[in-house]
């Protein structure tokens, strides 16, 4: 293990909450050197002492790579994995021989967020094989499920604003910035105006509307929708968009669901309202004969569908883990770091539906334990006490080196899995962003 004053931090672009400032002081705090480098104006109102890019995106192999041997860098850190910016940035730190670590959201939830080297999805590192993860689990301790950090939604919505707004009038400072993204930020805003009602208004219909299909007695399964612009669907699925997925997903179940069985659609809480997805998924029910055995919902809890479902279809959501840990039977779509021989069902879709198979209880545990161990950081990037927690275990990580213990393979195990299910590995960096609308 280096000690602390041998390593040199690099971070790239972090959550609008200024989380990555945090982290930045828990470093310094350790003794351990910080470079940053800023992208646009949101990223320097964070970090003014920060390094500018001003330039291309095809330039910023050059320029990063640079970065890291002036400075000596050792960990590159960056909050959402595959982003260009990101994306290059891994690639130049694996060529330079240093480790980069991707910061998201936590697989296990809530409260949890994951710290991974290389990255996710395709790219994870993380084992495959039972006998590895179930020697890794032994010396782990169990999950904590205990709700210790938390804000609001309308916390979160203001730091995204604050923080692109800020991006949007410095742009003339950072003209090449790649956003990456198919819609301008200000109209998926005004998007939301309307959304936030609809969004209470389905908190409200929830409770009924499950009631309802509980009422039914018709066994039913559960579909996820993700987000459209998700990178977790945009480089870890073969879905060039959400409704080429929508009409494969009722097609195969029209083929091959029992007649008595129905599906319960479950819309993303987060969606943008930008394409209509009930008007979409009424078309599809519509178009492959579904009418009467399809339901949509876009809030409720959770726990309440995966306790009466007979199994889950999606892409790679975290939903996903959270099925499995309920006993649920998952078919994945996409690529996802629990789409493991023992977890989830590898039949073909059409017939998933007539004989869904349940994961291996105790193989989930010692996965989930595992998983928790090596790449979970319990912590928040909105609560202030949940940010500074998270930051001091993430400093001990990389300062420990974590990144370069053997459980951690390379090149990527996940990988031939992902090709067998048609995930596009190669996409060049800069194309163009997804339609919003299929």
């Amino acid at each position: 293990m280096k000690a602390p004053h041998s390593r040199r931090v690099l971070l790239l672009q972090g959550p609008p909450s200024g989380f990555f400032n945090v982290l930045a002081q828990a470093f310094r705090d350790a003794g351990v050197p910080v470079s940053r480098i800023n992208l646009h104006g949101g990223d320097a109102a964070q970090a003014p002492d920060g390094i500018p890019f001003r330039g291309k995106l095809s330039e910023f192999d050059g320029f990063v790579s640079e970065v890291i041997q002036t400075d000596a860098i050792t960990d590159v850190l960056y909050f959402a994995d595959r982003l260009p910016y990101h994306r290059i940035a891994a690639d130049v730190a694996d060529r330079l021989g240093a480790t980069p670590y991707a910061i998201e959201n936590g697989y296990v939830r809530p409260d949890w967020l994951t710290l991974e080297p290389g990255g996710m999805g395709a790219f994870s590192r993380f084992p495959v094989d039972r006998e590895t993860i179930e020697a890794l689990a032994a010396d782990a301790p169990g999950i904590d499920t205990r709700l210790r950090y938390s804000h609001s939604f309308f916390n979160e919505a203001y730091c995204d604003v604050r923080y692109t707004l800020t991006r949007l009038v410095t742009s003339f400072r950072y003209p090449h910035f790649d956003r990456d993204r198919a819609n301008h930020p200000l109209k998926e805003y005004l998007s939301w105006t309307p959304q936030l009602f609809r969004r209470q208004w389905a908190r409200f219909r929830a409770p009924h509307q499950m009631r309802r299909v509980l009422a039914e007695s018709r066994p039913f399964f559960l579909f996820p929708m993700q987000l459209q612009e998700d990178y977790q669907i945009r480089h870890n699925s073969r879905y060039a968009s959400l409704s080429t997925l929508v009409d494969e997903v009722f097609a195969s179940f029209a083929k091959g669901a029992p007649k008595h069985t129905s599906l319960l659609v479950k819309i993303h809480p987060l969606d943008n309202g930008l394409q209509n997805w009930r008007a979409t998924l009424k078309e599809a029910k519509r178009d492959y004969g579904l009418t009467g055995r399809i339901r949509f919902l876009s809030a409720g809890p959770l726990v309440d569908m995966l306790e009466n479902c007979e199994g889950v279809v999606l892409v790679n959501s975290t939903v996903g883990l959270t099925a499995l840990r309920e006993g649920c039977a998952v078919r994945t779509l996409g690529a996802a770091v629990y789409d493991l021989e023992g977890l989830t069902d590898r039949q073909p879709l059409d017939d998933f539906w007539s004989n869904p198979t349940p994961p291996d209880p105790e193989f989930v545990d010692a996965f989930v334990r595992a998983l928790a161990a090596l790449t979970q950081v319990k912590g928040s990037l909105y609560d202030k006490a949940g940010m500074r927690a998270a930051s001091e275990e993430i400093v001990r990580r990389v300062i420990a080196g974590i990144g370069a213990l053997p459980a951690f393979k390379s090149p990527p195990p996940r990988l031939e899995r992902a090709r067998e299910l048609g995930v596009p590995l190669d996409l060049p960096v800069g194309q163009p962003a997804l339609q919003t609308h299929g």
